[in-house]
């Protein structure tokens, strides 16, 4: 199968509807992200591509200058293979003193006919609260009518653009929600914890998926990133009204993909894919993965997963470009997150396969597999998963 693509990265050899807008559509067996020209897009994302914990990183290598690392950083995703930023130039767990000069990865990404997601971001990650302090009350009419203008001000900016693929709200929004929901007042076991998330969760979705309607009609509503375990099928089900995607961040032993899209009638975009994590010498853990080139083969092993999978509409790989000199993920945890070294060295045994594995997406995601041969797909990944992490 040849890949000829649109002007946005679509494949011309599967039609869609041409509506002018990034929508999704059932296309033989799977649904798709089809591009405003009416072509079928798989999107393929590295989830961090600028973040203000990067800091240090343009400082030595780019002395400073904002303009040469985001232009030599974006060349380097495209050659990677990747096609979209599904959460946009940055995000705010990433970029916590607003470094990142988001007009300016906009411009590139408008030059180079590159879609991305734009961010709302309505709660914080809990890794950005500074310590004693808790997520807003969204039940609160002032957050709610602040939720609602940072909405109109944001679709005021980005409603006509075409190249836009929807809204999103950031990431690990119920991530360790149980001092949320006890800071709102509520009595939290672990019985009833799920039914409180439900009840806050379908508030937030609601007033976002109404706010967004009222002044944008056109772009896909993807909602929060969240961890797979933080919702049951019930909590999605009553959500789905409000999203057009469910956006569970990784593939997960415990948690079908198959079930979810058949509970709420919902694709599923992976939106913060895990590879396994290295951590430096100074904080060893035991669920690092042992080298970059176990590393590379989970990023194999999963793509292909998602590929094949009918109910997967895209994915959003959990990584940064180059490893992180800054935040808090690299000094509580020491973790290494980059396909590139912090010095600018391609990781050995990485980024040769990632770029490998992200050629011909078109070819394996037109041909997604049956229940039966997903089901060893899976069983053959989480080997690999296990392999990698020297549990095997």
């Amino acid at each position: 199968m040849t890949q000829a693509l649109d002007s946005y990265g679509g494949f011309t050899g599967l039609k869609g509807t041409r509506t002018g807008w990034f929508h999704l559509e059932k296309l033989d067996r799977r649904t798709w992200f089809v591009t405003p020209e009416g072509n079928a897009f798989f999107p393929l994302s590295l989830a961090h591509i600028y973040t203000g914990n990067s800091t240090p990183t343009v400082q030595k290598l780019y002395g400073g200058d904002q303009n040469a690392w985001m232009e030599d950083w974006f060349a380097k995703v495209r050659a990677l293979g990747f096609n979209c930023a599904l959460a946009g130039a940055t995000s705010q767990c990433r970029d916590p003193m607003r470094y990142v000069d988001i007009a300016r990865a906009e411009a590139i990404f408008q030059r180079e006919s590159f879609p991305y997601a734009v961010g709302i971001f309505l709660i914080p990650h809990p890794n950005e609260l500074p310590e004693g302090q808790e997520r807003p009350d969204i039940f609160s009419p002032v957050f709610q009518d602040w939720a609602k203008e940072l909405i109109a001000e944001t679709c005021a900016t980005y409603a006509d653009d075409p190249l836009v693929m929807g809204y999103y709200y950031g990431f690990g929004t119920f991530l360790s929600p149980k001092s949320w929901i006890a800071s709102l007042g509520r009595d939290v076991t672990d019985e009833n914890m799920q039914e409180h998330i439900r009840e806050m969760a379908v508030s937030l979705y609601r007033i976002a998926h109404d706010a967004i309607r009222e002044y944008d009609p056109n772009h896909l509503i993807l909602g929060p990133y969240v961890k797979e375990q933080s919702f049951s099928l019930e909590t999605w089900r009553a959500l789905a009204p409000y999203v057009d995607t469910l956006t569970p961040q990784h593939v997960n032993r415990d948690y079908s993909f198959t079930e979810q899209a058949l509970a709420t009638g919902r694709a599923v975009l992976v939106s913060d894919e895990v590879t396994g994590h290295l951590h430096n010498a100074k904080h060893p853990r035991f669920r690092s993965v042992k080298s970059s080139a176990g590393k590379a083969r989970i990023y194999e092993s999963v793509l292909e997963r998602h590929l094949r999978d009918p109910d997967v509409c895209g994915v959003n790989f959990c990584a940064t470009l180059y490893d992180l000199d800054d935040g808090p993920l690299m000094v509580r945890m020491g973790m290494m997150e980059g396909l590139y070294h912090a010095n600018g060295t391609p990781k050995s045994g990485l980024v040769d396969v990632v770029t490998r594995a992200n050629q011909g997406v078109y070819e394996r995601a037109a041909a997604p597999f049956d229940t039966e041969d997903l089901e060893e797909l899976d069983a053959r990944h989480f080997h690999t998963w296990d392999e990698a992490h020297g549990r095997a």
